[in-house]
């Protein structure tokens, strides 16, 4: 269900390296999975080196926690030892770019015309800078 939520969200196609994490919110644990459930979705593909691309669809802004943001970090670069992650994000998604920019994400390229209705913005957060992990997993 987790690839299928980021093709019906972002049409993501799916990557034999893609790995991802659906978050439910308590009040729907009880019941069959559901997409209409998902609250906050973080998936990686695009792994190359030591490199991933970050996908998330946030639908309840209400459940970004410190923790969720960091159990999102540590996966790619404590779990999978990467040194950088890489976003790429619509130019007209002013809210997700604010948010991904709060986050520590710095834009480092624009692609013209490469995103669906515009400019393709490509983000990045090196490990090093990485402030959501504690300075001994560095």
């Amino acid at each position: 269900m987790v690839w299928e939520y980021f093709y019906a969200k972002l049409q993501l196609q799916h990557t034999a390296d893609f790995r991802g994490v659906l978050h439910i919110p308590e009040e729907y644990r009880a019941e069959p999975a559901s997409m209409e459930h998902v609250g906050i979705a973080v998936g990686y593909a695009g792994f190359i080196g030591k490199t991933c691309c970050m996908h998330t669809v946030i639908t309840r802004p209400d459940l970004v926690s410190p923790r969720i943001v960091r159990d999102t970090f540590a996966y790619p670069f404590i779990t999978c030892g990467l040194e950088c992650v890489l976003a790429l994000v619509e130019s007209t998604n002013g809210p997700a770019l604010k948010f991904d920019k709060k986050l520590g994400f710095r834009e480092v390229h624009r692609i013209p015309h490469g995103g669906m209705d515009d400019d393709l913005v490509v983000l990045e957060m090196l490990r090093a800078d990485c402030r959501w992990l504690s300075k001994a997993t560095h």
